[in-house]
């Protein structure tokens, strides 16, 4: 009973002077925007979060927009993919969620808005089999300064995306997503990013013998 009592205490007082990182998922908290659009970022940064993350996919002129679906139907009713549309076109759609409406942001003035605020991102890199053939070089030609000068972090579920942005742009910290808990990888990620409900023990003891963090979504009770 002594030592269960012991090891309690050690874990309290680790979890006490070791708190962890506020992420907001898709950069809204509890439906006060459109989900990845500047207005939703204004107002969460103001809570404070550690970082805000958000999706950027690849247009049809090889630009970046932020956004997560792969077709507009559910935000704008359209039956369009961001892949068949240019940025300037999509720019100019008005999104509508948690009754509040937007406009599409590119990445470039998502990424001049979060500046301003002083707000730190995680930038998941949504790919796709539309993708330009050197869309992970274009993304770190554009934006690998900017991300490491703002102390942005980049993930994506793409295995490929991480090894090209590890190989070209080793400095950037790069987190490799998996769904579901299924095996204990070895890659060259910095991170991994789980759905909370399959993340165990095991597997964050195995992250961190490997030097690597462990980001788990989406978490939306403090327990």
């Amino acid at each position: 009973m002594t030592g269960l009592v012991t090891n309690q205490l050690l874990l309290l007082k680790q979890l006490t002077f070791s708190r962890p990182l506020t992420i907001s998922h898709r950069d809204v908290d509890n439906g006060n925007g459109v989900q990845n659009t500047i207005p939703a970022l204004k107002r969460t940064s103001q809570e404070k979060p550690d970082y805000v993350e958000i999706d950027i996919q690849q247009t049809k002129d090889q630009q970046f927009v932020v956004l997560h679906d792969d077709i507009l139907k559910t935000l704008a009713g359209l039956n369009k993919s961001p892949h068949q549309l240019t940025l300037q076109q999509l720019t100019q759609i008005t999104v509508r969620e948690n009754g509040h409406q937007a406009k599409l942001a590119s990445f470039d003035d998502y990424l001049a808005a979060a500046k301003k605020l002083n707000q730190k991102l995680l930038i998941e890199i949504k790919a796709t089999p539309t993708d330009s053939k050197d869309m992970t070089a274009i993304f770190i030609r554009r934006y690998q300064k900017q991300i490491l000068k703002n102390h942005h972090l980049v993930q994506t579920l793409s295995y490929p995306v991480v090894t090209q942005l590890k190989q070209q742009a080793p400095q950037l910290f790069v987190s490799f997503i998996l769904p579901y808990n299924l095996t204990l990888p070895v890659t060259k990620a910095n991170a991994y990013t789980m759905e909370a409900t399959t993340l165990n023990a095991k597997f964050i003891r195995h992250a961190q013998q490997q030097k690597q963090q462990v980001y788990a979504w989406t978490v939306n009770k403090p327990q």
